[in-house]
Formats: structure tokens, C-alpha cells, sequence
């Protein structure tokens, strides 16, 4: 399985499963499935009901039917993806059903500019119109196939890079990562200084570099969030593993306790 890995600020390496292309062709096809799902609505039930039978026909109705077009169906299919993972950090609804998301390089939600950018730069996004005219499952087929085509050069770069980044992803400078891959962290740097007498929960904490603390005691200071609860569980798992320790309770009292025995011993060692 490929990876990603990210350094975090407290020099802890984090890795990311990169997404498969099978999890990622899935969620492609269930975001098609939403979009026809979506114009199937809004054509053969909201204007029938809304406009009347007639709305296609020339006149005052086809005007307004037109312009609704426009308003309701073409600019959120044509903007489907952008919004999504605006919305929901960088997932759509069919990347979230297949746990992938999109995260920048550093380990970090995408951003506006780099969502922007991504979907800009995917040729399949401004044929999506195409699936207006898909009234039929024939024709529904015929859209998918038009879509393949031009996802060719996307296919192709993903199967070339070394983090499978499609042309939008290499100039936003994201990628797209599994979220239900158990992420393992690689080994800490950090000092041997030896213990020291005094009485603490973790005497081993003096192990971690300045840097390690820093970083634990910006991630503790931080907006606590799902996200940064699961990162936080990642960190102390790790710190856990390479300081020999046993965590006692929650990742953010382990974590904290460590921040009061570096401190403490510091101190006593600066006496």
C-alpha cells in the first residue's frame, strides 16, 4: 500500500495511506450517480410541478425554465466537487462514503486556493453537463464514457507519480489519502540525557528534544477538533511506543503530564 508521509512541527514523521484508485474511481462513480440523481429531480419533478407540462415549449415559460436552468442545474453540477470539499474538508459525497479525502502536502485541510486550483484543472468536471441530457440509463452509460476519455490524461498521471496525484493535485500541490487507514508513526529524534532521581510520572520525557515539546504543548494549546483529537491520540501513541512508557488515561492527559515532568525536571536540572 503506498504511502505519504508528513513531518510534523515536533519532528514525529506521520504517515498516509495514499487512496486506491479502485476507492477512488468508486467515489467518481457515486458522485455521477448523486449529480443525475439530482438534475432527474429537478427536470421531470420540480419544473413540471413548478412550471407546468409545457415549460419546454418556446414562450415566457421556456424563458424562466432556461434561466432556472442555469441557476439550479448547470452552475451546481458544473461546481459539485469545489463546493463539496469546501464544505466538508475536502471530501465529496462519494469520497466520504469511500473514506479518501483531499489534504495538502503538509498534512493539512486543503485550501481555498489549492480546492480552486484542482478543480480547475480537471478536464472531466466541464463535461458534467453532459449528464442533463442523460435521461436514460443508455444514455447515462454514454456520459460515463465521454467522462473516461477525458479523465485519460488524470489516469495517467496518477498512475506515473510517486504520491498518485492527477495534474490538479501536482499544481495544488495536494493528495488524496485513504482516512480509514491506521496510521503508524515512525521513530521520534530525540536525545539520550538519561534519567534522573526525582519522583515523576515519566522520567524518560527528557528524551525528547526541546523541539518534540514545543510541538506537544502547541498541539495541547490548539482548537480541539475531531480531527486534531485523532492526530493528538497518533502523537501519544507514538511518544508512548518510543519512550518505553505506559500511558495512563486519556492521549491529552498523557500528554499534558509530560509537558509537567519535562518541566519539572528541567527546572530541578537548571538548580
Amino acid at each position: 500500500m503506498p504511502l505519504f508521509t508528513v513531518t510534523t512541527p515536533f519532528n514525529i514523521d506521520l504517515e498516509f495511506s495514499l487512496a486506491q484508485f479502485h476507492k477512488r474511481m468508486f467515489a467518481w462513480m457515486i458522485d455521477l450517480f448523486v449529480i443525475f440523481i439530482y438534475c432527474y429531480v429537478m427536470i421531470f419533478f420540480v419544473y413540471k410541478n413548478v412550471l407546468g407540462e409545457d415549460y419546454f415549449q418556446e414562450g415566457s415559460k421556456y424563458q424562466l425554465a432556461t434561466a432556472l436552468g442555469i441557476l439550479t442545474i448547470l452552475l451546481p453540477v458544473l461546481v459539485y466537487h469545489l463546493l463539496f470539499e469546501l464544505l466538508m474538508s475536502g471530501r465529496s459525497p462519494g469520497k466520504m462514503l469511500m473514506g479518501i479525502k483531499v489534504m495538502n502536502k503538509e498534512g493539512a485541510s486543503a485550501s481555498l486556493s489549492q480546492l480552486l486550483l484542482r478543480w480547475i484543472l480537471c478536464l472531466p468536471n466541464y463535461f458534467l453537463i453532459l449528464v442533463i441530457f442523460a435521461t436514460t440509463p443508455t444514455a447515462l452509460v454514454g456520459v460515463m464514457i465521454v467522462l473516461g476519455i477525458a479523465a485519460l490524461p488524470d489516469i495517467i498521471c496518477v498512475a506515473v507519480t510517486a504520491n498518485s496525484q492527477r495534474l490538479g493535485d501536482l499544481a495544488a500541490g495536494t493528495v488524496l489519502v485513504d482516512t480509514r487507514y491506521k496510521m503508524d508513526l515512525q521513530e521520534t529524534i530525540y536525545m539520550d540525557v538519561g534519567s534522573t532521581a526525582y519522583t515523576v510520572v515519566y522520567q524518560e520525557v527528557l528524551k525528547l528534544t526541546d523541539r518534540d515539546i514545543n510541538g506537544i504543548r502547541n498541539l495541547l494549546n490548539g482548537k480541539i477538533t475531531k480531527e486534531t483529537e485523532n492526530y493528538m491520540f497518533r502523537v501519544a501513541y507514538r511518544i508512548e511506543e518510543v519512550l518505553s512508557v505506559k500511558m495512563n488515561g486519556e492521549p491529552n492527559f498523557f500528554l499534558q503530564t509530560l509537558l509537567r515532568d519535562y518541566n519539572f525536571l528541567t527546572q530541578q536540572k537548571n538548580q
